[in-house]
């Protein structure tokens, strides 16, 4: 493989662009779990970059938890088992996560209605009352089998109407990359609860045990532009955090 630079966009991007592909090659078992991945200088050579870019680039993907870097061995492929990986500190979409693993990812939609904001999705998104949001409620899926519900509400003020069309049956993050309008930044929390009014199906585990990622998702201006509330049940989705000292 002999990749040029240009090939990944401006030099703003660039180090992302590089990580995304390395991130693509393991997940596509170009290397195996515990498996040792080309040398900075051998990645270098085929994206044609600096070495401190792709030393950037993999530091990156440990961040995501996908490799473990050895100072002085070299970089190794990290054994996420059989549950979907992402790293904590990402900002991805679901499907695209599922789609990369060689999953077919999908979306049962319970709930896509336009309705005025409640009093906490005003505070959360800043809205003038009584704007009104598009409010969905869906189960996220990977090979048809469930692995979260997602209660998402998105300020839908200043988005053309076809694109609110298409996030009521598609990727709401596939659908404002049609806008250049994707979130560049989240502020999220992570709690663990238990409550029986979550999710739907027969796929819903029994001990009404989830994993609740909340966030905001600002815009690229830092107009708050999606409220999510996702539950993860346990073991179909695994989260990867990098803690040093």
């Amino acid at each position: 493989m002999n990749t040029s630079a240009e090939q990944f966009g401006g030099r703003a991007s660039l180090t992302r662009r590089i990580s995304d592909d390395i991130r693509r090659r393991i997940l596509a078992k170009e290397w195996a779990p515990g498996e040792k991945i080309h040398s900075e200088s051998e990645l270098s050579t085929t994206y044609k970059v600096s070495r401190v870019t792709v030393r950037t680039a993999l530091k990156t993907l440990e961040y995501q938890g996908l490799v473990d870097i050895r100072h002085g061995s070299g970089t190794y492929v990290n054994d996420f088992g059989r549950a979907i990986p992402t790293g904590l500190n990402e900002l991805r979409s679901m499907s695209e996560t599922i789609s990369e693993l060689g999953y077919e990812p999908g979306m049962e939609y319970k709930i896509a209605d336009i309705r005025p904001a409640t009093d906490l999705e005003i505070e959360k998104l800043q809205l003038d009352s009584p704007d009104s949001v598009l409010y969905l409620e869906r189960a996220v899926l990977a090979d048809g089998k469930a692995v979260a519900f997602s209660y998402d509400t998105i300020n839908i003020s200043s988005l053309p109407s076809d694109v609110v069309e298409e996030m009521k049956r598609g990727s709401v993050f596939a659908s404002l990359d049609t806008i250049n309008s994707r979130p560049i930044r989240a502020l999220a929390e992570v709690d663990a609860v238990i409550d029986k009014n979550i999710g739907w199906g027969s796929q819903r585990p029994e001990d009404d045990l989830f994993l609740l990622l909340q966030q905001v998702h600002y815009a690229g201006d830092g107009e708050p532009l999606m409220y999510s509330r996702t539950y993860f049940m346990k073991g179909r989705f695994q989260f990867l955090i990098l803690r040093t000292r």
